[in-house]
Formats: C-alpha cells, sequence, structure tokens
C-alpha cells in the first residue's frame, strides 16, 4: 500500500509540474482525472467492503488424528463490483495444547456466493477451534484499506488413533482365563466373566470368536458374557498435566479411546469419568454404544488440564459397590495407597491401573 501511494503521488506531483511548466491543460485533465478515479475507488470499495460477508464451517463433525482438516470459506458479494480480494485473520487453538498459531489468508471477493476450500492438520487430538478476527480489503488501486472485526468461528473433535497395544491389555485383562470353560475358580473381582461357550451364529462379533476352543472342536465357538447387575466398570481418566511436555495428554486420550473401543467390541457397558476444573464437577457419562463414546470424548475435550489428581480422589469419595471397578488412566507418578494393579503402559508416559 505504502509503495502504491508513493507511486500514485509522484504521478500527481509530474503531472503538476507539467501543467505549470506547459501551461498545457492535458495535465490539469489528467490530474483531475486521476483525483476522480481514486475518489470513485474509495467509495466503490467502501461500499463492497460494507456489504460483503465472509462466512467459515468445517463440514465434518469429527476427523481422524493426522488427517487433513477441510475448512470451507464463503464469501458472499450482493453488489456487482468484484474486488481483487480480502483478507482473512483468523486464529487456530487446541484447548488442551498451548499451539494458538494466527495466520492469514487471502479471498477474491467475486460477485455472488463463492466457496473456497482450505485445509489444515491437527498434530494432537482434541477440539480444534478456528475463530476469525479481523478482515481487510484495499480499494482497486490499493491507496487505503479497510478494516472490520470478524467474529466467526467453527471446530471439530480430532479423534484419536486405536492403539492395538492398549487394545490388547484390556482384551487380556477382561477376559482372562476364557480359555477354561465355565470356570468356576474365577474370583468375583473380575469386571466380566465368561457364562459359557456357544456356537457361532450369524451376526456374533469375530472379537468374541475363542480359537483355541474352535480349534478343538473344528467349530467356531464364541464367548458368552455375563456382566452381574450389581457390578460397575468405570473408565477414570485424570486430565492432568504431568509434565511441561505437551505430547502427554494426547497419549493419555488414545490410551483411553483405544480401550473404550475394545470394551464396545466385547459388547460391555461402562461408564466414563473424569474431573472438571473449572466448575468443581466430577462428570459422569455412561457409554452402551459409539456415539455415547464420542459424546464422552467431545465434553472431555473442552476440559481444562490440572496439576493434582482430582479425579481420583473423587472416585474414591463415592461409593461404591463390592464388586465394582475401574481402569483408571494416569501417569507413572501416580502413587497411592490401597489395592490397585497396573495392567499395562502407554508409551512409557501413562499408566493403567485397575482397582
Amino acid at each position: 500500500m505504502a509503495r502504491n501511494r508513493i507511486e500514485y503521488g509522484s504521478i500527481c506531483v509530474t503531472a503538476v509540474a507539467l501543467f505549470i511548466f506547459y501551461h498545457n491543460f492535458f495535465f490539469f485533465y489528467l490530474l483531475l482525472a486521476l483525483a476522480l478515479l481514486e475518489f470513485a475507488s474509495f467509495l466503490l470499495s467502501k461500499y463492497v467492503f460494507k456489504n460483503a460477508k465472509v462466512y467459515v464451517s468445517i463440514p465434518l463433525i469429527s476427523v481422524g488424528e493426522n488427517n487433513d482438516i477441510p475448512v470451507d470459506f464463503r464469501t458472499e458479494n450482493p453488489t456487482r463490483f468484484p474486488m481483487p480480494g480480502v483478507r482473512l485473520e483468523y486464529t487456530v487453538i487446541n484447548n488442551f495444547y498451548p499451539n494458538e498459531e494466527t495466520q492469514e489468508m487471502s479471498l477474491p471477493l467475486r460477485t455472488g456466493s463463492n466457496t473456497f476450500r482450505w485445509n489444515i492438520r491437527s498434530v494432537y487430538v482434541g477440539r480444534v477451534a478456528l475463530t476469525g478476527s479481523r478482515l481487510r480489503m484495499q480499494d482497486y488501486t490499493g491507496l487505503f484499506v479497510f478494516e472490520r472485526e470478524w467474529n466467526e468461528n467453527c471446530s471439530i473433535s480430532v479423534i484419536p488413533e486405536r492403539s492395538d497395544i492398549i487394545m490388547n491389555v484390556i482384551e487380556n485383562t477382561m477376559t482372562q482365563g476364557d480359555e477354561q470353560e465355565n470356570d468356576s475358580s474365577r474370583t468375583v473381582d473380575d469386571v466380566t466373566q465368561v457364562k459359557e461357550f456357544r456356537e457361532y451364529r450369524p451376526g456374533d462379533r469375530i472379537q468374541r470368536v475363542n480359537w483355541k476352543i474352535s480349534s478343538k472342536r473344528d467349530e467356531l465357538y464364541v464367548k458368552d458374557f455375563e456382566q452381574e447387575y450389581n457390578r460397575t466398570l468405570t473408565l477414570l481418566v485424570e486430565l492432568r498435566r504431568d509434565t511441561e511436555e505437551i505430547g502427554f495428554l494426547d497419549e493419555l486420550l488414545t490410551a483411553f479411546y483405544s480401550a473404550a473401543v475394545k470394551l464396545l467390541d466385547l459388547e460391555m457397558h461402562f461408564r466414563v469419568q473424569w474431573y472438571d476444573c473449572e466448575t468443581g464437577r466430577f462428570m459422569t457419562e455412561l457409554v452402551s454404544e459409539p456415539d455415547g463414546l464420542d459424546d464422552a470424548l467431545s465434553q472431555m475435550y473442552l476440559m481444562k488440564s490440572y496439576t493434582d489428581y482430582s479425579a481420583y480422589t473423587r472416585y474414591k469419595d463415592e461409593p461404591h459397590g463390592r464388586y465394582d471397578s475401574a481402569i483408571y488412566f494416569t501417569s507413572p507418578s501416580f502413587s497411592a495407597s490401597g489395592e490397585h494393579e497396573i495392567i499395562g503402559t502407554f508409551k512409557e508416559r501413562v499408566t493403567i491401573i485397575c482397582f
């Protein structure tokens, strides 16, 4: 813009100098035309900018980790005058991680409604929000800049990838000893027990096939689980920032999500609990299907991290039945008295405890 003003000023000064030196009215008319041209450019550009609208949206509800996130920018220019472009300033942020980034992009402001797609990428899981801040536009000659606030926003949930390591840990924990038919020696402390083995029926999940017994009988046999009515399984998630390393919560949520998916594969119902440090509430979400898991994950994405073990403290303060069990997702620095068993770790920074 500064360069355009210098060039425009140079032309005007030259025209004035030539008019004075040659006393030729051609240069006067040239100077007058330049002034009128800039005046018309200012008025038309201001009119277009006042009536133009820019909207932003994300067409998806959720996207997998490390995938592109499509963002649609829609410009609406109800006037008959197209503009070379409008500059958008927006911020992309994930609540869990201090990776706020301000970006700018320029879009042509054609007449009518036009949509432009731009892809962004989130390295970490969580709720990724795009928030608009300002719109800027130059007039046709580039001498003036128009600016206003732009309060548009959209967001999307980035779903964790499934970890085979965690899924195997959960399956081994939940079905330990199921290769023994109707094993009556199982302790009542198990979260679930195998009621019986039966022949495979169309519609049964392949994850429930017991391959060891199937190979002995030359037929597919599946595990028929029985979860006692007074038994509650809880996935307890500690949204604690254990270190300054921003990837910790990403790994914690990946471990939780993988475990929850495996439990749903095993056709087990459970509840998810976490602590909301902003409201001081202990949150609970019952999960019996994938949509319920997505709802719980979306709610956790809106939480703020903290520095203590609030979720564990609140869980221990609640009344529990004799056979209630919990799988606790926390950091390796967790230490507490009482009966609990470490059933696995994930990337050396997430500890999975059963109590």
